[in-house]
């Protein structure tokens, strides 16, 4: 087996998700970790690479201002710009590891192998239809029509997973831009048509518009030493 060269990311902007962030780099302190941020300097004490970034798409104030509610109540709330932070750790590793900032790291176990594209967590096993049908119904036809804008069809919406999103990994096999702008056309066209959650569809829309099988075992091991505070958007 070859050993692949493996960072942790994250997005952190504002001060809540900093703040989270800060204690994310101190779990792990000899893993290499990429934070995206509104504030570089707010890490600049740390052994980490703190990128500037300015949000595409709305971040945890905006859904606790002026987007009250991510789909009946029901939905998580999409952070697509989390697809910036893993095409940052790509430049200089085989493989990126996503963690939320809002998580915390105990006993990492040693991580040197990913199977190439996308793995996710088996929180969800079901495809994006099905899963609709279930959470949020309301966002099955902006999937139908982003469906039919990728492929000029909708079956695929049978096929592709929906992915759990607050931990992944991403393994280079020369397809991972052909993912990313996938993804990128779906978070641009649901934020204009104002639907801010679903993101782990569109994830799984993307992965499977790149020919990728989603897999759902590698980062069950992983997962026993994150712990995600999740809970929705917060400020303090």
């Amino acid at each position: 087996m070859i050993q692949m060269s493996v960072c942790f990311c994250t997005l952190a902007i504002h001060p809540a998700y900093r703040q989270r962030a800060r204690l994310l780099c101190t779990d792990a302190p000899h893993v290499p970790l990429v934070i995206l941020t509104d504030e570089p300097s707010d890490f600049s004490d740390l052994p980490v690479r703190a990128i500037q970034h300015s949000p595409t798409g709305p971040m945890a104030i905006h859904y606790l201002s002026n987007l009250t509610t991510t789909g009946e109540g029901r939905s998580a709330a999409a952070y697509h710009d989390k697809r910036f932070a893993m095409i940052a750790g790509l430049k200089d590793f085989d493989t990126v590891v996503y963690v939320d900032a809002d998580s915390r790291i105990t006993n990492l176990p040693k991580i040197d192998f990913f199977p190439n594209g996308l793995a996710v967590l088996p929180v969800v096993r079901n495809n994006i239809a099905e899963h609709l049908k279930t959470w949020g119904s309301w966002r099955s036809p902006f999937f139908v029509e982003l469906a039919r804008n990728l492929t000029g069809k909708t079956d695929i919406l049978y096929v592709a997973p929906w992915c759990h999103e607050a931990l992944m990994a991403l393994t280079k096999d020369g397809r991972e831009k052909q993912f990313f702008e996938a993804w990128s056309r779906g978070a641009e066209f649901m934020q204009s048509r104002k639907v801010y959650s679903g993101e782990g569809g569109v994830v799984g829309l993307a992965a499977a518009y790149t020919g990728w099988t989603v897999d759902f075992d590698s980062l069950v091991p992983l997962s026993t030493s994150i712990q995600h505070e999740g809970g929705g958007p917060k400020t303090e």
